[in-house]
């Protein structure tokens, strides 16, 4: 099954083995290793099996996080990933990782609303979550802006394993179908394809 939202600037899709060198450089910084630590950026035979992995998953498929590509229109390079994983009961958790020199630029706003809008429009979900070490402020002030409601903080809920170090705040948000739904529509091309 394949994937392909366009956004005015975005791409998203599935990865392929072409993305490698571009998911090593995305995910190179502190902040998205620590985000992404199911990808093992430090061995290029490892990311040819984790791309392989990732696309022998059914789409939104119950509790298998598929990490989808976000490629920039204009130039065809993977600048970052997000994922909508299915919990199964039309609720699904959303989540992301840019490069650095990527943010800034609303582009991680424009690439998570859009599939936010596919989860609500297309797959049919009920609610959809996020959440985010406390400390990532860029993170949970993006879902802000797209509407999700703060429903948690947690104190001293997790340790990061890149780098181990000591326990910290998380926090998660949520948006219902009826509240994104209000919404003005987005502008975006859809294509679901077998």
């Amino acid at each position: 099954m394949t994937l392909h939202l366009q956004t005015k600037r975005l791409i998203i899709r599935r990865f392929s083995q072409a993305d490698i060198d571009d998911i090593i450089e995305f995910t190179a910084h502190l902040s998205v290793a620590r985000e992404t630590t199911n990808i093992p950026r430090e061995d290029r035979g490892k990311m040819a099996e984790y791309v392989e992995t990732q696309n022998g998953y059914s789409l939104f498929e119950a509790d298998k996080c598929v990490d989808l590509a976000v490629e920039l229109r204009e130039t065809g390079k993977v600048i970052g990933l997000l994922s909508l994983v299915s919990n199964g009961d039309r609720q699904g958790e959303i989540g992301w990782g840019f490069g650095t020199e990527y943010r800034g630029q609303g582009l991680a706003t424009e690439a998570v609303r859009c599939l936010i809008a596919y989860g609500f429009e297309k797959c049919g979900y009920h609610r959809i979550f996020s959440g985010t070490i406390y400390t990532n402020t860029r993170s949970w002030k993006l879902m802000e802006r797209l509407g999700m409601r703060k429903e948690a903080h947690f104190v001293k809920a997790h340790v990061p394993t890149v780098p181990e170090g000591e326990w910290i705040d998380t926090v998660r948000y949520a948006i219902l179908a009826e509240e994104w739904s209000g919404r003005t529509p987005i502008n975006h091309a859809v294509s679901f394809n077998r």
